[in-house]
């Protein structure tokens, strides 16, 4: 496992459908929601304790205001999570995003290595500030269990009595790598999305919809229907259409791309998690995309009248 040399890429910016980017930019919490949320539910002598937030979304890789959260929580006596399985490693990039950095405020943290820290399947992990509160959940001591209570027994900060040893693999990965790395790395990733997205603004028939992390989002649109996505009848043609494409992709073989819903509209999501991936895989997805596009659009108009 060895950081990738950074390759040039497409730097072109378009103004031409900056109307999508600005509609789909947020997919955040609303903090002010949140707030009317929790008060409406005390009125009603209600007694919320957990708040959760996101370090990049499985859907749009989008990241919630993680410190306005955090206030939140304090404020009102809440647990604070954040769900970073995905996005919490990249908090080790400079300058990639400010609300990352309020991981720290997190009262527990989930991350999946096999997910950004390139770990084989499986590896998932749950960090706490306080231990004593998994203790105090989990821990249960019957008469058969002879274990020294002064060593860690993690049995009781968890429900699995018996668990293999999936610390091994992380451990080596980040023995060899190192901070250094995987910060290379994960920053090449983003870099790779970015270059992606920038290039879908040449391809006409592609509307890209989001880009966060190393997450990009987008679908395919004939030409002759570019117009008119916001009427019904055509919205679900697309939803259908980009659902064939995907399935063709998949059953074809040449890449692999999964799905995503963006307010309502079903999309194709490219997701850059391998160290392996290179600027030329990711330039090569738009021809194919296209042309899996062309030939499901051709065979579905058989049967669709829009």
């Amino acid at each position: 496992m060895r950081p990738r040399k950074r390759t040039p890429g497409f730097r072109k910016q378009s103004t031409c459908r900056a109307w999508v980017r600005k509609r789909f930019a947020g997919s955040r919490i609303d903090t002010a929601e949140l707030v009317r949320r929790i008060e409406e539910d005390r009125d009603r002598g209600e007694l919320p304790f957990l708040v959760v937030g996101n370090a990049g979304t499985v859907s749009t890789g989008a990241v919630d205001p993680l410190e306005e959260m955090a206030a939140v929580a304090e404020k009102y006596g809440l647990w604070f999570h954040v769900d970073g399985a995905y996005g919490a490693p990249a908090a080790m990039v400079p300058g990639l995003s400010h609300d990352l950095g309020a991981l720290g405020l997190a009262d527990s943290l989930a991350v999946d290595p096999h997910k950004w820290l390139y770990a084989p399947l499986e590896a998932g992990c749950i960090l706490v500030r306080d231990p004593n509160a998994l203790r105090d959940a989990f821990s249960f001591h019957p008469p058969y269990y002879h274990f020294d209570p002064e060593k860690t027994n993690y049995f009781d900060y968890g429900l699995q009595n018996s668990r293999g040893f999936r610390a091994l693999k992380v451990w080596l990965a980040l023995r060899q790598v190192g901070r250094s790395g995987y910060r290379e790395m994960i920053g090449e990733d983003v870099h790779l999305a970015g270059e992606f997205y920038r290039r879908l603004d040449d391809v006409e028939l592609l509307e890209p919809l989001t880009q966060n992390l190393s997450i990009a989002t987008f679908r395919y649109v004939p030409a002759d229907l570019r117009g008119r996505v916001e009427q019904a009848d055509v919205g679900e043609y697309l939803n259908t259409l980009n659902q064939e494409i995907l399935t063709r992709i998949e059953e074809g073989g040449e890449v692999f791309l999964s799905n995503a819903m963006v307010e309502g509209r079903f999309a194709l999501r490219m997701c850059v998690v391998n160290f392996r991936t290179s600027l030329e895989d990711v330039m090569a997805l738009p021809e194919v995309v296209v042309r899996y596009g062309r030939d499901a659009d051709r065979d579905l108009r058989e049967t669709w009248k829009i």
